[in-house]
């Protein structure tokens, strides 16, 4: 049938929500037997739906490999697509229902220092937020495959087809308690981007897998960190002090907010949700 915009739907035998969304649980699963485990009438039924939906697109949505299946560049698109549909419907009943569901990924750090402390400035109301901890990298994965709907990552992380606007720049210094002398080093060891910097200072004699790992370590008044200069916000100046380093200061690196275009064309709560996250993180990093 014909919209008034002109746009036609497509009518193809074989394409259902249900199917779709068994696509999704095997794409997200990486194989019928992970999708259903322990469930060979259910893992029938998947490979069934997953046949009558490449025989209706005309597409193979997936190879085979020796870890189980993964999607091709149809079935990545797919997914996509999907996910967006599936977003959409969940927004058009929440409106009648309940909060629509906004959800944000960002390191741990972000979320702890910058995000979660100024939930109170944002425009929440008809919302439910969502936070979930990713790296930069998994960041920009989760936003191209429709699993977040924003990300605050590092500039050199993000993907080309998605917006971004930045939001100032995060710098880095060594964080140490008041009154104490020389202390062993503590360092994040899963930020990528300061890997230069950190071999130019003292050999680490902690390595920690998050920043909050690390300003746990310097509450302790063992340890030396080195941490984001937003990190001053968990470490008061009366009880800890923050030095510059120059091979920290040349790590530093612009904080960018990032999204789907479309996401905010069809979500119009998400849209509004941009501009406050936007200006309280801009804020944050001042």
């Amino acid at each position: 049938m014909e919209s008034c915009t002109g746009m036609t739907l497509p009518s193809l035998r074989g394409l259902s929500l249900d199917r779709l969304g068994s696509f999704l649980q095997v794409a997200d699963a990486g194989g019928l037997s992970r999708a259903a485990p322990g469930e060979p009438v259910r893992q029938s039924q998947l490979s069934r739906q997953l046949k009558e939906l490449e025989t209706a697109l005309g597409q193979s949505l997936f190879v085979r490999t020796g870890r189980g299946m993964e999607l091709t560049p149809a079935g990545a698109a797919l997914a996509r697509v999907v996910r967006e549909l599936g977003q959409g419907l969940t927004d058009v009943a929440a409106a009648q229902r309940g909060p629509v569901r906004i959800s944000i990924g960002a390191g741990d750090s972000v979320l702890q220092w910058l995000v979660l402390p100024r939930l109170g400035e944002l425009a929440l109301e008809g919302v439910e937020l969502e936070l979930g901890a990713l790296g930069s990298d998994g960041v920009v994965t989760a936003l191209l495959e429709h699993r977040i709907d924003f990300g605050l990552l590092r500039g050199s992380e993000a993907a080309g087809e998605l917006q971004r606007v930045k939001l100032g720049q995060v710098t880095y210094a060594l964080f140490s308690a008041v009154g104490k002398g020389k202390l062993p080093l503590a360092v994040p060891s899963t930020e990528r981007g300061l890997s230069s910097a950190l071999g130019q200072l003292d050999r680490a004699a902690l390595r920690c897998e998050t920043f909050p790992q690390v300003a746990q370590a310097v509450r302790s008044g063992c340890f030396t960190g080195v941490l984001p200069t937003f990190a001053r916000s968990q470490l008061p100046a009366a009880e800890f002090r923050m030095a510059s380093h120059p091979a920290l200061d040349a790590a530093a690196t612009p904080l960018l907010l990032a999204w789907r275009a479309r996401t905010l064309e069809v979500r119009p709560q998400v849209k509004a949700l941009r501009r406050g996250l936007e200006a309280t993180v801009r804020r944050a990093l001042k």
